[in-house]
């Protein structure tokens, strides 16, 4: 999708002044709508520990992209919020679907691991490690937010395999 965008013209002057008075955010021309998708998915994660029959809930739950999502929503501008992200700047677009592409991975590999762990490691193990993988997705949602938001993280490969390091995230609540 997005090396079919690059070959197109953009509109994106145009977007910005059409998305005023929106929940599209006027600089990446992208909305917070999208991020409802990933929220229904981490409320089921963090119910598990106490319910892990949620895990076939969890199971299936499917990425959706940002089309997707707007395309078979209830949003009032979906419309327009499709057509801001076909012409929003490359760098938050790139971006978007960079950090998207991270959360989706974080989602299976968190749902893969409980799954295995579901049942074969004391009940304080299972839910310490689920709440520590539910923390990493939302520092990746928050990522996406921020760039949303109008925020381009700058950050290098090593960068993100520290964000993404458990012991690190751990490290921060000792």
């Amino acid at each position: 999708m997005v090396v079919a965008m690059e070959t197109q013209p953009r509109l994106t002057k145009t977007y910005r002044l059409l998305v005023r008075g929106t929940n599209i955010n006027e600089t990446s021309l992208l909305a917070t709508d999208y991020l409802n998708h990933f929220n229904e998915v981490v409320m089921l994660l963090e119910l598990v520990p106490d319910m892990p029959e949620m895990l076939e809930d969890v199971d299936e739950w499917k990425p959706a992209t940002y089309i997707e999502h707007f395309a078979a929503s209830g949003f009032s501008d979906k419309e327009l919020a499709i057509w801001a992200y076909e012409n929003a700047p490359h760098e938050y677009i790139q971006a978007f679907e960079d950090l998207v592409g991270s959360a989706n991975d974080q989602i299976f590999a968190t749902r893969d691991l409980l799954k295995k762990l579901n049942g074969t490691v004391p009940e304080d193990e299972f839910r310490n490690q689920t709440m520590a993988k539910v923390r990493e997705v939302r520092l990746t949602l928050e990522q996406i937010s921020g760039v949303i938001n109008g925020a381009v993280p700058r950050y290098d490969q090593a960068e993100i395999d520290d964000i993404m390091d458990q012991g690190a995230i751990d490290s921060l609540f000792d």
